[in-house]
């Protein structure tokens, strides 16, 4: 996996764009500087079982991704292996893909049928070959080879290398195992090498392994005040506002004990901001260098400059001298470049360089440029390449350089002034001006470099991670990707790596969503949000939900695939993350299903350690979890049904009803609460908009209070489960579920096998007389009701209070009235109704 900070982004920013787009599933993960909030008085409450989505939201969760900042964000792409070579009758290897009614994907569909699985496997080479991964040679062989079972050609080695037993070794990024070139580059200085990883080492070649995983973390710190670009209309308009990191020491204690390099996070952290001020930011840009807003047209440079020019020294009124030192100084300083100007033209521009005097406060000219259109090496200022000739005129005061701009520009307005930071032999240049003459290549040539330069300064110091952000949600929602569109992007000419929508394109997977997964993330979501759409989120829940969605509208959780959606033994064991990577890798426990975790084909020498909590390596457990669980799932619902299943084409090309009754698509977990937080329920009963946990109803799970605090878990399911062979079919099917409330209160949740529903009103009555009957036996007299009964009894209550509170607010205000007119005091209720009426009459008396 790869550390990616500000030192690095640009070019590790290149590889994730090109390689986003062939990713069957992106898994993330975040660590925080905080993940909630203390009491007024500073102390800290368990959460409330009890509390409705929403009210959990607004008390306790909404305020935490507002208040604290993430430091960490993981990102694994996980890809179909080329080499993958599945065993014979594999449940999970494969096939030819589904089909069936079971299998037809609705609106988000692609191809259908049997094809879908080789168009996939087309479409990957093709991807591969336009990568420049396979010569088209190279792709006819391996095309060959697969339809006629041979082992395919390793993508990169001719047949001699193969053959011979050695592997060919692509050029990659420095900092990957078993690289010895660097990425071919464009004037950008960003990477635009897209080769496959993998195939630099043989031992990066895992056969037995269905998918292999790109791994990034990526650290985060907000940028400063300083870091946002100024414009000539002042930022009024739309207004930074700087975020503030605040830490929770436990949070903090718990990060360092897990090994969190805070070091990166403070120097090298990657800013973020909102996608709103992202767009303002790349407005600005586009209008200062394209003709047109979108930035899909060619490069306007006369037109730029001359926008420059006119709002420079020739909107404003030019300033006059009156002291005689002055004048003399810009006379002295004028004709000096005046000759700098007459020898330059004398001597031809055809010269590959040139070393002369330019000016020093009326002494000797010292100049220091290169000339000619070729076969030249062009001087360096402070790092900077200095294109054409060049004369650092002498330092003077902020009055006096900007009287010599406004001279300069007025009689030479093909000349270029720039401030000098570095004098010629290579000292420091303090208030001093630069001119710069230019052949016509050569400003186009100096252009561009100024407006890359300020476009990778836009990406790595403002835009950031929300770059990442924006990319991730495009491929979640099905936009298309290509080479010359993420290159143009890189190059700033476009404004997103993403193809707009409704325009024409060659691009890859168009309308293919890419699942995105997480871990009990409801959390990391959430900071997502506050980082890269809004710092404040919504006040209702449900408008946060829609937020999500719109920006990921698939989501996995895999606390809920494994506590929900999952067999027995994942059942019956730890949903904590680790633990599951630690199941589902284990060979004994999977014999049935086995599962090889995905190699990290961008394996860095300096990169992250496999540490749980560092939020690449929990990205990366989360989403071989994840393809595990799936795999069983397939296998066993779904492989008598349709044959081998891939989870590529079950995930692509599967209805979503499909997908929500077989993996809990779009449902999340939310801790510590009854229920399950489905992104895409819109209603419910008594407001409520998410299901229960487990599968439970509300129609058929029951409040059971008023037993003694000795009555144990035991207890409760031997009552429930004495059930005799005389008694319904369904009654003997039941499952159930005990959720304690207090120690005399809880709720008991009934469930059935698969394939059988409580959803008739005559059997959640029969039900609802089971569970009650038992419980009577065995527990006595106590007080049963299901949900519904029990929220409309809590909504009753609530009213009455209210009117109690309303009521005695009325009292207290008419009888202060009433004091103040001295018409007595209330009446105690202790007093017999002979003395009110005594005392009635005195008052009126």
């Amino acid at each position: 996996m790869v550390i990616v900070t500000k030192s690095n982004y640009l070019t590790e920013l290149s590889h994730f764009l090109h390689h986003l787009p062939t990713a069957t599933f992106i898994s993330i993960d975040e660590e925080m500087t905080g993940i909630s909030l203390r009491n007024p008085d500073g102390s800290w409450s368990r959460p409330n079982k009890f509390d409705l989505p929403n009210e959990r939201y607004q008390k306790s969760l909404k305020g935490v991704p507002e208040k604290y900042s993430i430091l960490q964000v993981g990102v694994a792409l996980f890809h179909k292996n080329p080499h993958y070579r599945p065993d014979d009758g594999s449940a999970n290897g494969g096939g030819s893909g589904a089909d069936g009614d079971v299998m037809v994907r609705g609106a988000r569909g692609q191809a259908q049928g049997n094809g879908d699985e080789d168009d996939a496997d087309v479409r990957e080479h093709s991807f591969l070959h336009r990568e420049g991964m396979l010569n088209t040679d190279e792709l006819e062989d391996l095309t060959e080879r697969e339809e006629e079972g041979e082992a395919p050609l390793q993508p990169g080695a001719s047949h001699e290398k193969v053959n011979g037993g050695a592997a060919a070794t692509s050029a990659a990024d420095a900092c990957y195992v078993g690289q010895e070139t660097a990425p071919t580059t464009t004037t950008n200085g960003a990477s635009l090498t897209t080769s496959e990883e993998e195939s630099k080492t043989v031992d990066h070649r895992h056969p037995t392994s269905e998918y292999i995983s790109r791994t990034y973390n990526f650290y985060l710190f907000p940028g400063t005040d300083r870091d946002q670009p100024r414009h000539s209309h002042g930022n009024n308009c739309h207004p930074h506002l700087q975020r503030e990191v605040t830490l929770d020491p436990s949070a903090i204690k718990f990060l360092i004990e897990n090994k969190m390099d805070f070091d990166k996070v403070f120097r090298e952290g990657i800013p973020f901001t909102t996608c709103e001020r992202g767009e303002y930011l790349k407005d600005m840009y586009f209008e200062k260098y394209f003709s047109e807003k979108d930035g899909n047209n060619d490069i306007d440079d006369e037109g730029a400059e001359g926008s420059k020019k006119s709002n420079g020294a020739g909107s404003r009124p030019r300033v006059k001298l009156t002291r005689p030192e002055d004048i003399a100084f810009v006379a002295r300083t004028m004709a000096s470049l005046r000759e700098w100007i007459d020898s330059d033209a004398d001597q031809g521009s055809e010269n590959d360089a040139r070393n002369e005097d330019g000016v020093n406060g009326g002494n000797e000219n010292n100049r220091n440029g290169t000339s000619g259109d070729s076969g030249r090496a062009d001087a360096i200022d402070g790092g900077r390449v200095c294109e054409g000739t060049s004369l650092v005129l002498p330092p003077c005061n902020a009055f006096l350089r900007r009287c010599l701009y406004e001279t300069i520009e007025a009689e030479y307005p093909g000349l270029i002034l720039e401030r000098a930071d570095h004098t010629p032999n290579g000292g420091a240049a303090r208030n001093q001006i630069r001119v710069i003459r230019l052949s016509p290549a050569e400003k186009q040539s100096r252009q561009t470099r100024i407006r890359l330069e300020e476009w990778h300064k836009l990406l790595q110091d403002t835009l950031g991670f929300t770059t990442v952000f924006r990319a991730i949600s495009d491929a979640c929602n099905g936009k298309s990707f290509t080479e010359e569109r993420i290159r143009e992007f890189l190059e700033g000419r476009v404004r997103d790596p993403s193809v707009p929508d409704g325009v024409e394109n060659g691009g890859v997977m168009t309308g293919r969503q890419i699942p995105l997964v997480i871990h009990n993330g409801l959390m990391d979501l959430m900071f997502l949000m506050t980082h890269c759409h809004r710092p404040v989120l919504p006040d209702e829940f449900e408008d946060t939900k829609k937020m999500i969605r719109k920006h990921f509208p698939s989501i996995y959780d895999t606390k809920i695939l494994s506590s929900e959606y999952s067999d027995a033994i994942i059942q019956g064991g730890s949903s904590a993350l680790g633990e599951l990577y630690g199941v589902v890798c284990n060979d004994e426990l999977n014999l049935d299903v086995p599962f090889k975790p995905p190699p990290i084909v961008n394996q860095c020498v300096d990169g992250a350690a496999e540490q749980a909590h560092d939020a690449a390596w929990d990205a990366y457990m989360t989403g071989c979890v994840f393809s595990a669980l799936c795999r069983r799932v397939i296998a066993s619902k779904y492989k008598r049904v349709n044959g081998n299943v891939t989870l590529d084409s079950f995930l692509h090309n599967s209805r979503d009803d499909v997908l929500r009754y077989s993996l809990g698509l779009n449902k999340i977990y939310m801790h510590m609460s009854l229920y399950t937080i489905d992104l895409e329920s819109t209603s419910g009963p008594i407001g409520l908009h998410d299901p229960l946990t487990n599968g439970l109803s509300v129609e058929t799970t029951f409040h059971v209070s008023g037993f003694k605090s000795s009555v144990s878990t035991r207890d409760i399911l031997q009552s429930l489960m004495n059930v005799s062979r005389n008694e319904e079919e369904l009654l003997q099917h039941l499952k159930y579920e005990i959720i304690w409330l207090d120690d005399t209160s809880l709720l008991v949740g009934t469930k059935v096998e698969d394939g059988m529903a409580l959803d008739s009103p005559s059997t959640m009555s029969l039900v609802a007389s089971h569970v009650r009957n038992k419980l009577y036996a065995g527990l006595g007299s106590v007080k049963i009701m299901n949900l519904i009964e029990y929220f409309d009894g809590l909504k009753s209550k609530e009213v009455s209070q209210v009117k109690s509170e309303s009521a005695g607010l009325t009292d207290f205000i008419f009888s202060g009235v009433k004091r103040a007119f001295g018409l007595g005091e209330i009446v105690s209720s202790d007093k017999s109704c002979d003395e009110g009426q005594r005392r009635k009459r005195i008052r009126m008396g």
